[in-house]
C-alpha cells in the first residue's frame, strides 16, 4: 500500500485558516506563482498526509499503488474546483459552471456509496471517498450557507488562500497575518 511519510519538506504541516474544510483542502497550495511553489497535493502520499492532519483518516488508510494516480487526479480536480468556484464568490462573481459541475458530481458520487445512519445524520464514506466524501458535502454547505458574504481570498501575490473572514466587524484581510500580512507590511515598510 501507498503511504505517506512523516518527514519536513513537502510533507510540512499546513495552517488551516479557512474556517471549513474545503476551504482548507482548496488552500494546498504555497507560494503559488513563484519558483518556491508548492503543491500540497502533488502527490498520494501528500494527499494523504493532509488527511491525516485534517482527521478525515487514521494512519491505517493507504492507497492501493495502481489507484494513487487515479485517486491523486481525482483529488486534484474536486480541489481546482472548490478554489475556483470560491475564489470567484469571494471576487463578488458567480462561481463557473464547470466548478460547480465538478463539486456536484463528487457530491453526488460519494453520497451514492455512502452508508447513513443515526440522528443525527451520521455518513461513513468507503474508499478514497473518506477523504473526497467530506470535502465535496463541505463546499455544498458552505456554497448553500449563509457565510458567503464572509469568504475571502488572501490579496498577496504568491499566496491567493480562501478564508472565511468571521471577525466581529468583517475586516480580516490576509489569510495571516503573521505571514502574508506581516510580508506585505514590511514591504510597505510599516
Amino acid at each position: 500500500m501507498f503511504e505517506a511519510e512523516e518527514t519536513t519538506g513537502p510533507f510540512a504541516s499546513l495552517h488551516r485558516i479557512g474556517g471549513n474544510l474545503a476551504l482548507d483542502f482548496a488552500n494546498t497550495r504555497t507560494w503559488r506563482g513563484t519558483p518556491r511553489e508548492i503543491d500540497h497535493f502533488a502527490d498520494a502520499g501528500r494527499i494523504l498526509h493532509w488527511a491525516r492532519e485534517a482527521g478525515l483518516v487514521d494512519a491505517a488508510f493507504s492507497v492501493r499503488p495502481g489507484a494513487a494516480e487515479d485517486f491523486t487526479a481525482g483529488v486534484r480536480r474536486l480541489r481546482d474546483a472548490i478554489d475556483s468556484a470560491c475564489a470567484a464568490i469571494a471576487s463578488g462573481g458567480p462561481p463557473g459552471p464547470d466548478a460547480l459541475s465538478t463539486i456536484r458530481d463528487a457530491a453526488t458520487r460519494t453520497m451514492a456509496s455512502a452508508d447513513l445512519a443515526g440522528a443525527p445524520l451520521q455518513l461513513s464514506f468507503k474508499g478514497a471517498d473518506h477523504i473526497l466524501g467530506p470535502v465535496a458535502w463541505a463546499a455544498i454547505d458552505l456554497l448553500r450557507g449563509g457565510e458567503l458574504d464572509r469568504l475571502k481570498q488572501c490579496p498577496a501575490d504568491d499566496c491567493h488562500w480562501l478564508f472565511l473572514d468571521r471577525s466581529k466587524n468583517g475586516s480580516r484581510r490576509w489569510c495571516e497575518m503573521s505571514t502574508c500580512g506581516d510580508r506585505a507590511k514590511k514591504r510597505r515598510g510599516t
